[in-house]
């Protein structure tokens, strides 16, 4: 899945959230070196496809997250732009052929 900033970035999305009566998308932007949250009604979903295994988890907000967030507990971690996290978290997107060899 993919959405588009208003600046017209593009982020790919790994996570899709409800947080009372919004919706959320967490995203990995080039050069951020995390997860970023977007609020659903900010961006424009320009590729609705989910290609990799999902887990539905439930904390304070209900949603649909890649597993590797949820099962190898890297979500917090990205969220605080942790590099071990962020480094693990590429490593299991490129074997999985989810994003380029050279996302850094």
């Amino acid at each position: 899945m993919k959405i588009r900033e208003e600046d017209q970035d593009i982020a790919d999305i790994y996570a899709i959230y409800w947080f009372g009566k919004e919706q959320f998308f967490l995203g990995l932007p080039r050069n951020y070196g995390g997860l970023r949250a977007y609020k659903a009604e900010e961006v424009k979903v320009i590729d609705t496809n989910i290609n990799f295994m999902t887990v539905y988890f439930h904390n304070n907000a209900y949603g649909i997250y890649h597993w590797a967030l949820i099962k190898e507990n890297l979500l917090a971690d990205l969220l605080e732009l942790d590099e071990t996290a962020y480094k693990r978290f590429l490593e299991i997107l490129k074997a999985e052929g989810q994003i380029d060899s050279d996302f850094y």
